[in-house]
Parts: C-alpha cells; sequence; structure tokens
C-alpha cells in the first residue's frame, strides 16, 4: 500500500493537483519539485536496500541518451544564449520525470494497479472537465481556457490518461458488450469534441478506425462500422457548432498552407534563431525565466511563434540532436514489441503520439507526458519479463 501511495502523490505532483483554484499557489508551484524529491529519494532507498531480483530494462538506453542530451543543452543554453545553469536546470524539471522509470522497476509495482490507476485519473479527469464546462465563467481550476471554436477550450492537466483509458475501454467494450462502457466511450468522445483541438479528434477517430480493423474482439467489422456511422449522427448534431468551426479553421488555413503559423514557427526555430552549427547538435536548452525566456515570449506575442506548438521540432530546439534519437528509439522499441491486445492501448497511445509528433505539445517533453510514457515503458517491461502477467489483467 505505502509503495502506491507514492506512486499516486508522483502523479498528483506530475500534475499540479489539478491546479485547483483553492489549492495555495505556492503548493501548486513546487509541486513538480515535490514529485521529483519523491522520485529520488525512493530511487535511492530502493536501490540501497531492495533485494528483489530485477526484472530487464528495455530502455534504459534511450532514457540515459535523453539525460546526456539535456545536460549537454545546459552549456549550449549558457553558451549560445546566456543563461545560467541553474535557471536551465530549474527549466528543464519535466524531463528528470524519467527516472521514475527506474523507480518503478525497483518497487516492482504492480501491472494491475498501474491500468486501474490510469483509468482512475482518466475518470477524475473526467468529472473535473465537465464541471469547469458547466461552471464557467466560475473557476474550479487555473488552468488555460478560453472561448474558442464554438465551444470552451480548457487546457487541463492529465489528458494523457484519458486517450489511454479510451482505448483501454474501446477493448472492454468490445469483448464484454456492457452498455456501461459504450457510454463512456461516448462521453470521452464528447471531451474529444469540446476540446476543440482538430488533431486530437482527426487522431482519435483514426485510430478507432485502425482499432476495428486490427482488433481480434471485433467480430463483425461491417455492422460495427454501421452503429459507429450511425452514432456520428447525433454527436454531429449535438456538437454542430464545435465541428463547423474546426472545419472552417481547416478551410482557412488550407488556403494559405504556406503561411499556417506552425510551418512558419518551424522553419524560423530551424533556421534563423539557431546561433551556430554546433547548436544543432547541442540544442539551446529549456528557456527560464531570463533574457532567453523572454525573447521567446516575445516571438510568440508578437510572431505567433511558439516551441510548443511544433512538437519534436520545439522539443529538438531545445535539447539537441541526442534528444531526438533517444525518442526515436523508444518508439522504435515500442513499435517493435509484441503485446496481447489486452494491452496494446499501449501502441495505439504511441501511434497517437507520432500522428501528432511535429503539430502537438510535445508528448516527451511536458511533465504530466513524461510520467504517462514511462509507466507504459514498465508495462513493456513487465510483459516481456513474463508472458503470463496480463493474463487475469483488469480488462479481462
Amino acid at each position: 500500500m505505502f509503495k502506491k501511495v507514492i506512486i499516486v502523490a508522483i502523479i498528483l505532483s506530475s500534475l499540479k493537483f489539478f491546479s485547483f483554484i483553492f489549492i495555495p499557489e505556492f503548493i501548486i508551484k513546487v509541486a513538480e519539485w515535490f514529485g521529483i524529491g519523491l522520485i529520488l529519494a525512493f530511487t535511492i532507498i530502493y536501490f540501497i536496500y531492495n533485494k528483489e531480483k530485477p526484472i530487464k530494462k528495455h530502455f534504459t538506453i534511450p532514457i540515459i541518451l535523453i539525460f546526456i542530451s539535456v545536460l549537454i543543452s545546459m552549456f549550449g543554453s549558457y553558451i549560445y544564449q546566456n543563461q545560467s545553469f541553474p535557471l536551465t536546470a530549474y527549466a528543464q524539471r519535466a524531463i528528470y520525470f524519467y527516472l521514475i522509470y527506474f523507480l518503478l522497476h525497483l518497487m516492482r509495482i504492480d501491472s494491475k494497479f498501474i491500468i486501474r490507476l490510469i483509468v482512475s485519473f482518466a475518470l477524475i479527469y473526467i468529472v473535473i472537465y465537465f464541471l469547469q464546462y458547466i461552471l464557467y465563467p466560475i473557476q474550479l481550476t487555473t488552468t488555460k481556457m478560453f472561448i474558442d471554436r464554438g465551444t470552451l477550450r480548457i487546457f487541463l492537466s492529465g489528458a494523457g490518461y484519458l486517450v489511454i483509458a479510451y482505448f483501454i475501454w474501446l477493448y472492454m467494450a468490445f469483448r464484454n458488450f456492457r452498455p456501461i462502457y459504450v457510454l463512456i466511450l461516448l462521453v470521452t468522445m464528447g471531451i474529444f469534441v469540446l476540446m476543440g483541438t482538430r488533431q486530437v479528434l482527426a487522431s482519435m477517430l483514426l485510430l478507432t478506425i485502425l482499432f476495428i480493423f486490427q482488433s481480434r474482439v471485433v467480430k463483425s467489422k461491417i455492422l460495427i462500422f454501421t452503429l459507429i456511422g450511425l452514432s456520428l449522427i447525433p454527436i454531429y448534431f449535438l456538437f454542430q457548432d464545435i465541428i463547423l468551426a474546426m472545419f472552417e479553421v481547416t478551410y482557412r488555413q488550407s488556403q494559405h498552407i504556406e503561411g499556417g503559423i506552425r510551418f512558419e514557427a518551424a522553419r524560423f526555430f530551424l533556421t534563423d534563431f539557431f546561433p551556430s552549427a554546433l547548436a544543432y547538435f547541442t540544442g539551446n536548452g529549456a528557456a527560464g525565466p531570463s533574457i532567453y525566456g523572454l525573447r521567446l515570449f516575445r516571438y510568440s506575442t508578437e510572431l505567433g511563434y511558439y516551441l510548443s506548438d511544433i512538437g519534436l521540432i520545439g522539443e529538438y530546439v531545445k535539447y539537441g540532436m541526442l534528444y531526438v534519437i533517444g525518442v526515436i528509439i523508444i518508439l522504435f522499441k515500442v513499435f517493435k514489441s509484441s503485446l496481447p491486445e489486452k494491452i496494446m492501448f499501449i501502441k495505439y497511445n504511441f501511434l497517437g503520439i507520432v500522428l501528432t509528433l511535429v503539430t502537438g505539445g510535445g508528448a516527451f517533453a511536458s511533465t504530466s507526458n513524461v510520467l504517462i510514457i514511462c509507466l507504459l515503458l514498465y508495462l513493456i517491461d513487465l510483459h516481456k519479463s513474463d508472458k503470463n502477467i496480463f493474463d487475469n489483467s483488469v480488462t479481462d
């Protein structure tokens, strides 16, 4: 039980306790450091006192490459951007959460508990999201939110848990044929629509179709596609204003592909922004509260160029070549892994990351997403160590 409490506390800290309005601002600000402190402290304790035989870690090399890239980028930040080492160390705190991959192995956390944890945080996310949506403009959380594209767009931490849980529920819906799973799938898809993010909605629909084609638990694929098509009709009319607004944005941007803001941002950061040829290897470091950070803020406000809008490209600009190599190795190892269908939600999650790799918010360098990635990598290691470990999984 103690180990489970520690993992839950670390996850909550990575989510900054959902930034609830009633939590003092000081606690929100130090939440991530609290989680990092827990990871470091218990990694040392379990490394010294743990006597259990460890299972093989298959993702050690790429994670070490990511840590090395971050270390090298600190020198790039100091040399090219005149930002001090302490400020860069502070700014790149999300990367330190990769250490939980090693802590999970030392603690030998149960696979069932991890899956239940993912589903639990997904359900919590749903409740908070709808409460905030209903109560707006009263704010339950200090997370960014605004009216756009016909909806209230709420950028609440923890959406990654909802994405994974969606594929768990999708598998369980076809395996067990319980109405509750169909209902929660519709609710989840409703949230994806309410987010007003085209790439998230398109990715989830595409991956759902892929699941139906590939899954062995889907008996009549033609019938399922017919039912899905029919269910999309009421969903369209229910969210008509939001969907039409997203189509309108897509149409406007398609008329000016060369002038697309993400395309322009990527081109700018990959060319004009780099101060030297060596920086293409070292990276420029994560920006903290410095002149470097102020310059990036000016680019975002005056030009609309955000590093967070260009996914892996933005992470490459910060952390350099070794970071990208580490990410590619992780993806290669994940897709190369042979997994039973009941935990194929792992691969679907990473497929979703690939679909938004250069247009999303940087799935491998945000605090909550780093923790989710490490949980999934640990599940892969558990399966490789014991092929029968998921025989009585919670997804049965």
